[in-house]
């Protein structure tokens, strides 16, 4: 099969399955990531992306304040039942990739390798501008600026599209060009602003924080990210017995989109030696 929906809670959960190779399951909008992870990967892996709880809607009556992080990775290990992966590279980018590795932690079995990519340690701390402001090019600042002024995204997001004018707001943080227009990516994107907040509670990803791990990992990270600074890695990488991390020089929060050449080259080759 090619496209299906497989049903955690009365959540809907789409999934479409493209490429052939090595089993690998991408965790997020089943729309948006197939746009944004580079086609040449098709090449070498078979890719099922699918939804999380975030991207659908909620069913009548559903109380969101349940939902744990133990429900996401169970989620998870649904939809790799239902299409059949055997032991996947599970693939989380931004807040999937902290999904992608409590999954591995709940399942190691199920797991043959975990890539994230854009994340910082969910317990490291800073001022959420620091890096900008010490980094930033004066260009960069200027572009931040022209963006903030030509925006429309209000404080709190109410709806989807709230939420993505926020993210385009912020354009100078998560893309190496910031004012390139990428907002084809969104197309029919729609978010669950409800359990999106959920996601961040102390029961969910709140309260998740790494541990030791012996599950081989991928770590992509963007010189340019100033929302997930490279450097907040320094003092957590000895907690991975098995880590392959790769920094990209002309990258934010986007590495796959903005160098998909490099990206697939490494990750085709880490691949290789699970």
């Amino acid at each position: 099969m090619t496209s299906g929906t497989v049903d955690c809670d009365g959540f809907r959960l789409a999934w479409v399955r493209e490429g052939r190779g090595i089993p690998m399951l991408v965790l997020g909008g089943s729309r948006f990531y197939p746009r944004y992870f580079p086609q040449a990967m098709r090449d070498h892996f078979d890719m099922v992306f699918c939804d999380l709880r975030q991207w659908v809607s909620t069913p009548d009556g559903f109380d969101i304040a349940t939902i744990t992080r133990d429900d996401f990775s169970d989620d998870i290990e649904r939809i790799r039942a239902a299409t059949g992966l055997d032991r996947p590279i599970v693939v989380g980018q931004s807040q999937h990739g902290y999904m992608a590795l409590a999954y591995a932690r709940r399942y190691p079995e199920r797991v043959r390798g975990v890539a994230v990519v854009a994340i910082s340690p969910p317990d490291y701390e800073d001022d959420d501008s620091a890096f900008f402001k010490r980094d930033a090019t004066p260009e960069r600042r200027a572009a931040d600026a022209r963006i903030r002024a030509s925006s429309h995204a209000p404080e709190h997001a109410e709806t989807s599209r709230d939420l993505i004018d926020q993210y385009v707001a912020d354009s100078a943080y998560f893309w190496y060009e910031p004012e390139t227009d990428h907002s084809d990516l969104w197309e029919g994107v729609e978010a669950n602003l409800g359990v999106m907040d959920q996601v961040w509670a102390d029961e969910a990803f709140g309260g998740f924080r790494l541990e030791p791990s012996d599950t081989s990992t991928f770590l992509a990270l963007g010189r340019y990210d100033y929302r997930n600074p490279y450097y907040s890695w320094d003092g957590y990488r000895s907690l991975f017995s098995n880590l392959h991390s790769r920094l990209y020089e002309r990258s934010a929060h986007q590495p796959p989109y903005e160098q998909p050449a490099e990206f697939t080259a490494d990750l085709v080759a880490w691949s290789r030696g699970l």
